[in-house]
């Protein structure tokens, strides 16, 4: 048993967990922008071909996230991230010696295998095993690891590929993931606080909650897919992962298009300010109504949007954009998995974070092929925005019903 006076271990997995988002996670997706523009120079590749790459990836991504929930459960966590991080890796070192179209498309289908594997379904399952009282507040810090990293390596891989161009800049980002995430992984995470004689949180249960948590329900899957509460946080998941698509792939040539000035950078501004949102909004789901705190999620994505159909004319009006979208960016995928925890029980976690995963990835693949076609068809990115706009108004109005499931019936009761 560790001694009071020590740092609860929890909090080691949760600055592990943070890196392991900000550098494994982040490096191969939030980059994908930067790549966007030297792809289409080299290789004469359209808007639409280099989406459909990211599209493939987001889908296979999508589609192996209630494997990799299955597989957390049957193997573990911290099996589950090694896989991940070798091969997201070794997908990066790669993609900087691709010559042709369908290398680029091999590559992200194989870099998507592991980017399911060292992402959000293991991180937050991990997370959840470690803390009971301060779970928010731990979710919001790793959750800000995405957040952080999307700054940090969009920064990270624009000066490499002006330094080194895009071939070395691919290389650096595999590097840093197998030279950093692959060995902090191998020598810190823990599966659950008992391998090391601890509790949750570090703190013995109280009678009254160990009595809460013995009578706490936990449903299946397939029992929350008998209740109106989950599709209502399907729709949610459907919403903002179109939102997120079409904005990861296309919010710098979206920016430069509106006459913005360092696009780059006004990017990576709105993926820092993701942080305060994860942080924020994480540690307020330990105190206050987590319905509330979604539906004003969904205020931040109007406001955040509206400040782009209006850049045009007040370029100032950037600001907005990266101020309420970034803190809306962030502050969904930390709060969304602590109400599918409060809601249906921790049992089947994985498996729901799993699924819910699922729905995402098609939905955010879905948001960045629809952008890239939209923009070649007219040259603009102005219907693109109206129609992401309309999204953020179904989102908002997804948010005011969200309920709580009811307990199915036992057998007894129903006879």
């Amino acid at each position: 048993m560790a001694k009071e006076s020590k740092v609860f271990y929890g909090w080691w997995i949760v600055a592990a967990t943070f890196i392991v988002l900000l550098i494994g996670l982040s490096s191969g997706f939030y980059t994908v922008s930067v790549f966007l523009e030297p792809l289409r120079r080299a290789f004469g590749w359209s808007a639409t071909q280099v989406s459909i790459g990211f599209t493939l990836a987001a889908l296979l991504v999508g589609l192996l996230s209630p494997v990799v929930g299955v597989a957390v459960a049957k193997f573990g966590v911290k099996k589950v991230q090694l896989y991940g991080a070798t091969t997201v890796g070794i997908a990066l070192l790669l993609l900087g010696s691709m010559q042709q179209l369908w290398h680029y498309y091999a590559l992200l289908i194989f870099m998507a295998t592991g980017l399911a594997s060292v992402s959000i379904v293991p991180s937050q399952t991990l997370i959840s095993h470690w803390f009971n009282r301060k779970r928010g507040m731990a979710m919001g810090i790793i959750m800000s690891g995405i957040g952080v990293g999307g700054m940090v390596m969009v920064f990270v891989a624009s000066q490499a590929a002006a330094s080194f161009g895009w071939r070395g800049a691919y290389r650096l980002l595999g590097l840093l993931v197998l030279g950093i995430v692959l060995p902090l992984i191998l020598a810190v995470v823990k599966e659950k606080p008992a391998d090391l004689g601890l509790d949750p949180d570090g703190i013995p249960l109280t009678a009254t909650e160990t009595e809460e948590r013995a009578s706490a329900f936990s449903f299946t899957v397939a029992q929350a897919f008998k209740c109106l509460p989950f599709y209502v946080l399907a729709f949610l998941t459907i919403f903002y992962s179109l939102i997120l698509g079409g904005m990861t792939q296309h919010a710098i040539a979206l920016l430069r298009s509106l006459s913005v000035d360092q696009a780059n950078l006004f990017w990576s501004l709105a993926l820092g300010f993701s942080v305060l949102g994860r942080l924020a909004f994480g540690g307020a789901a330990d105190r206050v109504s987590q319905k509330g705190l979604m539906i004003a999620i969904w205020g931040f994505h109007l406001i955040g949007l509206l400040s782009v159909v209006y850049l045009v004319d007040d370029a100032p009006l950037v600001w907005g954009f990266v101020i309420f979208y970034g803190c809306a960016l962030g502050a969904f995928p930390t709060l969304f998995p602590l109400m599918v925890g409060r809601k249906f029980g921790l049992d089947h976690f994985s498996k729901f974070v799993g699924a819910f995963g699922l729905i995402q990835i098609l939905s955010l693949a879905t948001g960045a092929i629809l952008l890239g076609r939209m923009y070649d068809a007219s040259g603009s990115y102005a219907g693109a925005v109206q129609v992401l706009l309309v999204v953020a108004v179904l989102g908002t109005i997804a948010a005011t019903l969200i309920g709580d499931p009811a307990r199915p019936k036992t057998s007894v009761e129903q006879g």
